[in-house]
Protein backbone atom coordinates (compact mmCIF):
# COMPACT_ATOMS: atom_id res chain seq x y z
CA UNK A 1 0.00 0.00 0.00
CA UNK A 2 0.91 3.57 -0.74
CA UNK A 3 -0.30 6.27 0.52
CA UNK A 4 -0.46 10.31 -1.04
CA UNK A 5 -1.76 13.21 1.24
CA UNK A 6 -3.65 15.83 -0.61
CA UNK A 7 -1.77 19.44 -0.33
CA UNK A 8 -3.57 22.71 -1.00
CA UNK A 9 -1.94 22.42 -4.55
CA UNK A 10 -4.14 19.31 -5.10
CA UNK A 11 -7.67 20.31 -3.16
CA UNK A 12 -10.57 21.82 -4.68
CA UNK A 13 -10.54 18.85 -7.66
CA UNK A 14 -12.66 15.95 -8.19
CA UNK A 15 -10.97 12.36 -7.24
CA UNK A 16 -11.49 11.43 -10.52
CA UNK A 17 -9.82 14.02 -12.46
CA UNK A 18 -6.71 14.20 -9.98
CA UNK A 19 -6.17 10.22 -10.51
CA UNK A 20 -5.95 11.18 -14.36
CA UNK A 21 -3.52 13.52 -14.12
CA UNK A 22 -1.68 11.93 -11.05
CA UNK A 23 -1.71 8.44 -13.16
CA UNK A 24 -0.83 9.67 -16.60
CA UNK A 25 -0.01 6.44 -18.05
CA UNK A 26 -3.54 4.69 -16.61
CA UNK A 27 -6.57 4.86 -18.68
CA UNK A 28 -9.48 6.33 -17.50
CA UNK A 29 -10.97 3.19 -17.41
CA UNK A 30 -8.89 1.32 -14.90
CA UNK A 31 -9.07 4.04 -12.92
CA UNK A 32 -12.44 3.94 -12.48
CA UNK A 33 -11.75 0.25 -12.21
CA UNK A 34 -9.59 0.17 -9.02
CA UNK A 35 -12.55 2.90 -7.57
CA UNK A 36 -14.87 0.53 -7.45
CA UNK A 37 -12.74 -2.07 -6.69
CA UNK A 38 -11.39 -0.15 -3.61
CA UNK A 39 -7.60 -0.54 -4.91
CA UNK A 40 -7.82 2.99 -4.32
CA UNK A 41 -9.40 4.47 -1.13
CA UNK A 42 -9.78 8.29 0.42
CA UNK A 43 -9.31 8.44 3.97
CA UNK A 44 -9.10 4.77 4.17
CA UNK A 45 -12.83 4.66 3.00
CA UNK A 46 -14.00 3.94 -0.64
CA UNK A 47 -14.45 7.28 -2.35
CA UNK A 48 -16.60 8.41 -5.68
CA UNK A 49 -15.08 9.83 -8.72
CA UNK A 50 -17.48 12.92 -7.88
CA UNK A 51 -15.13 13.70 -4.29
CA UNK A 52 -14.25 16.88 -4.43
CA UNK A 53 -10.44 16.77 -2.40
CA UNK A 54 -9.84 18.38 0.30
CA UNK A 55 -5.99 19.54 1.89
CA UNK A 56 -4.97 16.68 4.27
CA UNK A 57 -6.95 14.11 2.24
CA UNK A 58 -5.15 10.88 2.06
CA UNK A 59 -5.72 8.41 -1.35
CA UNK A 60 -4.30 4.85 -0.35
CA UNK A 61 -3.23 2.35 -4.02
CA UNK A 62 -2.70 -0.77 -3.39
CA UNK A 63 -0.80 -1.42 -6.00
CA UNK A 64 2.73 -2.82 -6.07
CA UNK A 65 5.69 -0.58 -6.28
CA UNK A 66 6.26 -1.50 -10.14
CA UNK A 67 2.68 -0.56 -10.94
CA UNK A 68 2.32 2.35 -9.14
CA UNK A 69 5.70 3.46 -11.07
CA UNK A 70 4.32 2.86 -14.32
CA UNK A 71 0.87 4.42 -14.07
CA UNK A 72 3.17 7.59 -12.77
CA UNK A 73 5.08 7.07 -15.92
CA UNK A 74 8.58 7.48 -13.50
CA UNK A 75 10.16 5.15 -16.21
CA UNK A 76 8.75 7.06 -18.95
CA UNK A 77 11.24 9.25 -21.16
CA UNK A 78 10.53 12.70 -22.33
CA UNK A 79 12.38 14.62 -24.15
CA UNK A 80 11.61 18.38 -23.84
CA UNK A 81 12.25 21.03 -26.40
CA UNK A 82 15.52 22.07 -26.96
CA UNK A 83 16.36 24.79 -24.72
CA UNK A 84 19.43 25.82 -26.40
CA UNK A 85 17.57 27.39 -28.70
CA UNK A 86 15.60 29.65 -26.97
CA UNK A 87 18.03 31.98 -24.92
CA UNK A 88 16.07 34.57 -24.87
CA UNK A 89 13.50 32.49 -23.08
CA UNK A 90 16.08 31.09 -20.50
CA UNK A 91 16.83 34.75 -20.13
CA UNK A 92 13.35 35.39 -19.19
CA UNK A 93 12.94 32.57 -16.70
CA UNK A 94 16.34 33.31 -15.15
CA UNK A 95 15.30 37.54 -14.53
CA UNK A 96 11.80 37.24 -14.21
CA UNK A 97 10.11 40.57 -13.31
CA UNK A 98 8.19 39.36 -10.25
CA UNK A 99 8.67 35.83 -8.39
CA UNK A 100 6.77 35.16 -4.95
CA UNK A 101 5.36 31.42 -3.28
CA UNK A 102 2.11 31.68 -5.52
CA UNK A 103 3.05 33.51 -8.81
CA UNK A 104 6.32 33.75 -11.62
CA UNK A 105 5.84 37.34 -14.00
CA UNK A 106 7.73 36.97 -16.89
CA UNK A 107 8.98 39.52 -19.35
CA UNK A 108 8.02 37.88 -22.75
CA UNK A 109 10.42 38.78 -25.86
CA UNK A 110 9.37 39.98 -28.73
CA UNK A 111 9.33 36.85 -31.40
CA UNK A 112 8.27 34.15 -29.07
CA UNK A 113 5.09 31.81 -28.58
CA UNK A 114 2.95 31.90 -25.28
CA UNK A 115 1.33 28.62 -25.98
CA UNK A 116 2.52 25.93 -28.35
CA UNK A 117 1.05 26.28 -31.94
CA UNK A 118 1.72 23.01 -33.67
CA UNK A 119 4.78 24.67 -35.57
CA UNK A 120 7.12 23.20 -33.29
CA UNK A 121 8.58 26.34 -32.52
CA UNK A 122 9.29 26.73 -28.75
CA UNK A 123 7.10 28.58 -26.82
CA UNK A 124 7.10 30.12 -23.29
CA UNK A 125 4.90 27.15 -21.68
CA UNK A 126 7.57 24.75 -22.83
CA UNK A 127 10.37 26.44 -21.08
CA UNK A 128 7.99 27.23 -17.92
CA UNK A 129 6.82 23.07 -18.25
CA UNK A 130 10.24 22.25 -17.90
CA UNK A 131 12.29 24.79 -15.53
CA UNK A 132 8.94 25.95 -13.79
CA UNK A 133 7.87 25.17 -10.15
CA UNK A 134 7.15 21.06 -10.06
CA UNK A 135 4.34 19.62 -8.49
CA UNK A 136 2.42 16.17 -8.65
CA UNK A 137 -0.58 17.45 -10.40
CA UNK A 138 0.04 20.85 -10.96
CA UNK A 139 1.56 21.74 -13.83
CA UNK A 140 2.07 25.47 -14.07
CA UNK A 141 1.44 27.24 -17.32
CA UNK A 142 0.78 30.79 -18.33
CA UNK A 143 -2.59 32.61 -17.34
CA UNK A 144 -2.27 35.00 -20.28
CA UNK A 145 -1.70 35.00 -24.00
CA UNK A 146 0.71 37.60 -26.08
CA UNK A 147 0.87 37.36 -29.33
CA UNK A 148 3.92 36.30 -31.14
CA UNK A 149 5.20 39.62 -31.98
CA UNK A 150 4.33 40.62 -28.72
CA UNK A 151 6.85 41.41 -25.60
CA UNK A 152 5.78 41.83 -22.12
CA UNK A 153 4.26 40.55 -19.09
CA UNK A 154 3.01 36.95 -19.06
CA UNK A 155 1.58 35.44 -15.49
CA UNK A 156 2.46 32.45 -14.59
CA UNK A 157 0.63 30.50 -11.00
CA UNK A 158 2.69 28.56 -9.15
CA UNK A 159 0.02 26.71 -7.45
CA UNK A 160 -3.72 25.63 -8.27
CA UNK A 161 -5.56 28.15 -5.79
CA UNK A 162 -3.70 31.34 -7.40
CA UNK A 163 -4.36 29.85 -11.27
CA UNK A 164 -8.32 29.40 -10.79
CA UNK A 165 -8.35 32.77 -9.12
CA UNK A 166 -6.41 34.47 -12.05
CA UNK A 167 -8.21 32.83 -14.43
CA UNK A 168 -11.76 33.96 -12.93
CA UNK A 169 -10.25 37.27 -12.54
CA UNK A 170 -9.32 37.35 -16.65
CA UNK A 171 -12.47 35.50 -17.65
CA UNK A 172 -14.77 38.19 -15.44
CA UNK A 173 -12.48 41.14 -16.97
CA UNK A 174 -11.47 41.92 -13.22
CA UNK A 175 -7.74 42.84 -14.73
CA UNK A 176 -5.81 45.74 -15.86
CA UNK A 177 -3.91 45.80 -19.04
CA UNK A 178 -1.70 48.81 -20.33
CA UNK A 179 0.52 48.47 -23.39
CA UNK A 180 3.42 50.97 -24.76
CA UNK A 181 2.59 50.58 -28.68
CA UNK A 182 4.69 53.23 -31.14
CA UNK A 183 2.73 54.44 -34.02
CA UNK A 184 2.96 56.24 -37.00
CA UNK A 185 1.58 59.88 -37.38
CA UNK A 186 0.75 62.40 -34.48
CA UNK A 187 -1.54 61.86 -31.52
CA UNK A 188 -2.26 65.19 -29.38
CA UNK A 189 -5.28 63.56 -27.67
CA UNK A 190 -6.68 60.81 -25.65
CA UNK A 191 -9.07 58.98 -27.49
CA UNK A 192 -11.45 55.28 -27.44
CA UNK A 193 -12.16 52.99 -30.15
CA UNK A 194 -15.23 50.90 -29.49
CA UNK A 195 -16.23 48.52 -32.85
CA UNK A 196 -16.64 44.34 -33.42
CA UNK A 197 -13.97 42.49 -34.73
CA UNK A 198 -13.79 38.65 -36.21
CA UNK A 199 -11.04 37.01 -37.55
CA UNK A 200 -10.22 34.83 -40.50
CA UNK A 201 -8.90 31.35 -39.06
CA UNK A 202 -7.27 30.39 -42.45
CA UNK A 203 -5.42 33.36 -43.18
CA UNK A 204 -5.15 34.88 -39.51
CA UNK A 205 -6.28 38.32 -40.34
CA UNK A 206 -8.74 40.45 -38.33
CA UNK A 207 -11.18 43.17 -39.55
CA UNK A 208 -13.68 45.10 -38.69
CA UNK A 209 -16.90 43.24 -38.98
CA UNK A 210 -20.56 44.10 -37.51
CA UNK A 211 -20.87 40.30 -36.92
CA UNK A 212 -17.90 40.37 -34.69
CA UNK A 213 -17.12 40.05 -31.31
CA UNK A 214 -17.00 43.39 -29.53
CA UNK A 215 -13.74 44.92 -29.05
CA UNK A 216 -12.90 48.28 -26.71
CA UNK A 217 -9.65 50.06 -25.63
CA UNK A 218 -8.35 53.36 -24.92
CA UNK A 219 -5.39 55.11 -25.82
CA UNK A 220 -3.44 58.13 -24.73
CA UNK A 221 -0.53 59.88 -26.61
CA UNK A 222 2.80 59.98 -24.18
CA UNK A 223 5.52 61.31 -26.48
CA UNK A 224 4.32 62.66 -29.67
CA UNK A 225 7.31 64.12 -32.46
CA UNK A 226 6.23 65.39 -35.97
CA UNK A 227 6.23 61.84 -37.71
CA UNK A 228 5.70 59.44 -34.37
CA UNK A 229 3.59 58.83 -30.87
CA UNK A 230 4.22 56.72 -28.33
CA UNK A 231 0.64 55.59 -27.13
CA UNK A 232 -0.60 54.37 -23.85
CA UNK A 233 -3.05 51.54 -24.52
CA UNK A 234 -5.67 50.33 -21.49
CA UNK A 235 -7.15 47.28 -23.67
CA UNK A 236 -10.83 46.48 -22.06
CA UNK A 237 -11.53 43.46 -24.10
CA UNK A 238 -8.72 40.87 -25.44
CA UNK A 239 -9.26 40.49 -28.99
CA UNK A 240 -6.53 38.77 -31.44
CA UNK A 241 -4.24 41.27 -32.87
CA UNK A 242 -6.65 44.28 -31.46
CA UNK A 243 -4.41 46.68 -30.89
CA UNK A 244 -2.81 46.37 -34.13
CA UNK A 245 -6.01 46.55 -35.85
CA UNK A 246 -8.06 49.17 -34.27
CA UNK A 247 -4.97 51.69 -34.58
CA UNK A 248 -4.19 50.88 -38.13
CA UNK A 249 -7.89 51.51 -38.52
CA UNK A 250 -7.63 55.24 -37.32
CA UNK A 251 -4.58 55.84 -39.66
CA UNK A 252 -1.80 55.04 -37.16
CA UNK A 253 -0.67 52.18 -37.97
CA UNK A 254 2.26 50.46 -35.42
CA UNK A 255 5.48 50.45 -36.31
CA UNK A 256 6.84 46.92 -37.19
CA UNK A 257 3.50 45.18 -37.91
CA UNK A 258 4.22 43.58 -41.35
CA UNK A 259 0.57 42.75 -41.19
CA UNK A 260 -1.69 45.42 -40.70
CA UNK A 261 1.26 48.11 -40.95
CA UNK A 262 2.73 50.40 -42.94
CA UNK A 263 5.11 48.72 -44.74
CA UNK A 264 7.22 51.18 -46.35
CA UNK A 265 7.92 53.39 -43.05
CA UNK A 266 8.74 49.88 -41.58
CA UNK A 267 11.66 49.45 -44.43
CA UNK A 268 12.41 52.51 -44.18
CA UNK A 269 13.39 52.58 -39.87
CA UNK A 270 15.04 49.02 -40.40
CA UNK A 271 17.58 50.66 -42.25
CA UNK A 272 18.31 52.97 -39.02
CA UNK A 273 18.05 50.03 -36.52
CA UNK A 274 20.09 46.49 -35.66
CA UNK A 275 16.23 45.24 -35.00
CA UNK A 276 12.74 46.49 -35.36
CA UNK A 277 10.69 44.72 -33.38
CA UNK A 278 6.81 44.37 -33.56
CA UNK A 279 6.84 47.96 -31.21
CA UNK A 280 4.11 46.79 -29.14
CA UNK A 281 4.81 45.95 -25.40
CA UNK A 282 2.55 44.82 -22.49
CA UNK A 283 3.76 47.03 -19.89
CA UNK A 284 1.54 46.76 -17.01
CA UNK A 285 -0.84 44.28 -15.50
CA UNK A 286 -2.66 44.65 -12.81
CA UNK A 287 -5.64 42.25 -11.14
CA UNK A 288 -6.69 44.39 -7.51
CA UNK A 289 -8.83 41.65 -5.84
CA UNK A 290 -5.44 39.36 -6.25
CA UNK A 291 -3.36 42.17 -5.14
CA UNK A 292 -1.37 41.61 -8.64
CA UNK A 293 0.76 45.08 -9.85
CA UNK A 294 3.60 44.75 -12.01
CA UNK A 295 5.19 46.27 -14.15
CA UNK A 296 7.91 45.12 -17.16
CA UNK A 297 10.70 47.00 -18.44
CA UNK A 298 11.60 47.25 -22.24
CA UNK A 299 13.49 45.53 -24.04
CA UNK A 300 16.81 47.27 -25.28
CA UNK A 301 15.76 46.65 -29.34
CA UNK A 302 12.32 48.35 -28.13
CA UNK A 303 14.25 51.48 -26.60
CA UNK A 304 16.82 51.33 -29.64
CA UNK A 305 13.69 51.92 -31.48
CA UNK A 306 12.45 54.95 -29.73
CA UNK A 307 15.62 56.88 -29.49
CA UNK A 308 15.81 56.08 -33.51
CA UNK A 309 12.44 58.11 -34.00
CA UNK A 310 13.35 60.91 -31.44
CA UNK A 311 11.32 59.65 -27.91
CA UNK A 312 13.79 60.88 -25.63
CA UNK A 313 14.35 58.62 -22.57
CA UNK A 314 12.21 59.00 -19.78
CA UNK A 315 9.80 57.12 -17.16
CA UNK A 316 6.78 55.53 -18.86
Amino acid sequence: MINYTIDQNSEGQRADRFLQKFFPEASKGFLQKMLRKKRIKLNHARVEAKTMLKTGDVFSFYFSDETFQHFRGTKTNHEGPDLTKALPLLDMMSYPVLETDTLLVLNKPAGWLTQPDGSGKISVADVVKILGPKHDTFHPAPANRLDYGTSGIILVPKDYNTQKQLLTAIREHRVEKEYLVLVSGKILKPGEIHQSLSKNPKTNIVKADIAGKPAYLIYTPVYTTDDFTLVKVKLITGRSHQIRVQMAGIGHPVIGDYKYGDQSLNRKLEASVTTLPLMLHSYHYAAPDLKINVTAPLSKDFKAVLKTVGIKKRQF
